[in-house]
């Protein structure tokens, strides 16, 4: 289906939902606007990357939903093509371990018309995991043009939209691998020992209890052989990235990585989590407090403790507390139609 034709906008859908025009709320106590929320979203001070709507120049920029498709195809940004997470998380193997796979992303970015000279915007539910995902597969293979996220996620955007969606005439993707921006499960092991103690910073991004591998825990992975995380790794849950669907306050968040954590802001720092998603939040929240070099291990932990157990003794496991941080962000609610922390 095409979503031409289907133009309205998010100020006058809520007005139908009410029942009456949104404007005639102005000054009511407890009625929150599109305009309200679209402003409580914008980003001051030097902060990379995230952008309110008002910050946004729609006309010229490419928006990548990242959301299902569900959620895509009932309502949208006018003109959004819909953001295939899961081929944008495509690995592949190499003797140093595993890595993006360059061909499957580029392919994706491809089918949905995507140019490397585009300015993107990309949204979700929130400014959760997915969205990260996106934006680091786009840097990854060396996006030529802006890259963005709406923050707030889509609940903020007051602008035009559509429901339904279109085709898109395929696009030649040419990519350029930015590999100073990963790093392997060989580059790991060669460098334990130095974490976050005179070497580079390493981040588990993982609930606290994968981290210590707590008995019992509903945050261990049955499929790991081993649990714990890479010796000398300090633990802060990325869900502390967001408060609610919006970013945390940028100071807060300075406080959290580069005084609590002890991270060097002008150093070399890795971040990990059990797979490839959810770290890339901590990859891009970093970068947008303008961390200097921040690298992600697209492996994973699954990768590093699943080896065979022959080699185990040079991919090794710890249980000791380095350094567990106390997050306090929210990520949305539960009663909102199917927002998770991860959109």
């Amino acid at each position: 289906m095409s979503d031409d034709g289907y133009e309205v906008t998010r100020r006058s859908l809520l007005a139908a939902a009410a029942g009456t025009g949104v404007a005639s709320s102005a000054g009511c106590a407890g009625v929150t606007t599109p305009t309200d929320i679209a402003s409580a979203a914008s980003v001051e001070g030097n902060v990379g990357y995230f952008r309110g709507a008002s910050q946004i120049d729609a006309d010229d920029a490419v928006f990548l939903d990242a959301r299902s498709a569900e959620q895509y195809r009932t309502e949208h940004v006018y003109g959004a093509r819909h953001a295939p997470v899961e081929k944008l998380s495509a690995r592949t193997e190499t003797d140093a371990g595993r890595v993006p796979d360059v061909d499957a992303i580029s392919a994706a970015l491809e089918s949905i018309g995507i140019s490397r000279d585009d300015d993107i915007v990309v949204y979700a539910s929130s400014v959760g995991s997915r969205v990260s995902r996106v934006v680091f597969a786009l840097k990854y293979l060396g996006h030529n043009g802006d890259v963005s996220v709406l923050n707030g996620g889509y609940e903020a955007w007051n602008g035009r939209v559509g429901v339904g969606r279109r085709s898109r005439d395929p696009t030649t993707y040419e990519a350029e691998p930015q590999d100073d921006l990963i790093v392997t499960r060989e580059w790991l092991a060669d460098r334990l020992g130095s974490f976050n103690d005179g070497g580079p910073g390493l981040v588990d991004v993982r609930p606290p209890e994968a981290y210590l591998a707590a008995r019992q825990s509903d945050a261990l992975v049955a499929s790991n052989d081993r649990h714990g995380h890479i010796p000398g790794a300090i633990d802060v849950h990325w869900t502390g990235n967001i408060d609610g669907r919006t970013m945390t306050e940028p100071a807060q968040l300075a406080e959290l990585y580069f005084s609590a954590a002890g991270l060097d802001q002008s150093g070399t720092i890795v971040v990990y989590g059990q797979g490839n998603i959810d770290p890339t939040n901590t990859w891009l929240l970093l970068r947008a407090l303008r961390a200097a070099d921040v690298k992600l291990y697209d492996g994973g932990f699954g990768e590093w403790v699943n080896v065979r157990e022959s080699l185990r003794g040079d991919y090794p496991v710890e249980t000791k507390t380095t350094t567990v941080v106390e997050t306090s962000g929210s990520v949305g609610s539960s009663d909102d139609g199917g927002f998770s922390c991860t959109g």
